[in-house]
């Protein structure tokens, strides 16, 4: 009984460690310091729409307007940071709550099995996934050195997309927008602000498809390293597949 006590308690752990860092709907939006740029980042931190205002040839011109996306992609990515940290923190109060309602706290009670907490799956199979998972982790250990070469190598080499025509080229490091270059002779013809963002936004695009295929290519030679990196980001489905989930 002790572990069943034991595995329940680990489960509500798991549980609630992804509640606390789901990132569902955590999104940035930031500015450059005159406003004619405004940048837009989804859940996955990524660039999802650009603002370019029809002003920026005067707010900014063809030399600072390339700093002015920097700056408003970077003010981004620290917004959706706060939005996460206090997203947590209005979960962490909410968990301490005496009054908050049963249904939020289902996710940490911790409860013997029986009543509204679903039995684990039998000892046997629950065993067999255990060792499997072992195994798992045990060939994932071997492939460590490996991708921490392959990560570190993939963390300096910055990589890019470009629109068509050579109008906007991005960069991207670790994931986040790192440099802008823009035509000098296309911003001198004064195109519209939408037509810049559009051009931006595209360039984005290209570059994530760029890294997700980096990302898979190593991901894909490192099989074992790759399951471990996908369950531990859902530790729910985790515990789930151990017969541990509710």
């Amino acid at each position: 009984m002790h572990s069943e006590y034991g595995f329940d308690g680990l489960r509500q752990q798991a549980e609630l460690i992804g509640w606390r860092l789901d990132i569902d709907g955590v999104t940035g939006t930031g500015t450059d310091r005159t406003g004619a740029v405004r940048a837009h980042l989804n859940d996955e931190g990524r660039v999802s729409h650009m603002e370019v205002d029809r002003s920026w040839w005067r707010d900014l011109g063809p030399d600072r307007l390339e700093a002015a996306i920097l700056e408003a992609t970077t003010q981004a990515a620290n917004d959706r940071v706060a939005a996460w940290s206090a997203r947590v923190a209005e979960r962490a109060d909410a968990e301490a709550s005496p009054d908050r309602p049963l249904t939020d706290r289902r996710q940490t009670d911790v409860r013997p099995w029986g009543g509204e907490t679903e039995r684990p799956t039998e000892g046997s199979d629950r065993g067999e996934e255990l060792i499997r998972m072992l195994e798992l982790l045990r060939v994932a250990a071997s492939e460590l050195d490996d991708y921490r070469h392959r990560a570190a190598e993939a963390v300096r080499q910055p990589v890019s997309g470009r629109r068509e025509g050579d109008r906007v080229a991005v960069w991207l490091t670790g994931g986040q927008v790192t440099a802008v270059e823009i035509s000098r002779r296309w911003l001198h013809q004064q195109p519209t602000g939408r037509a810049i963002a559009d051009e931006v936004e595209l360039a984005c695009f290209e570059s994530y498809r760029q890294l997700d295929l980096q990302t898979g290519s190593t991901f894909a030679a490192l099989p074992a390293v790759a399951e471990v990196r996908e369950l531990a980001a859902n530790p729910a489905a985790l515990l789930r597949r151990l017969g541990l989930g509710s």
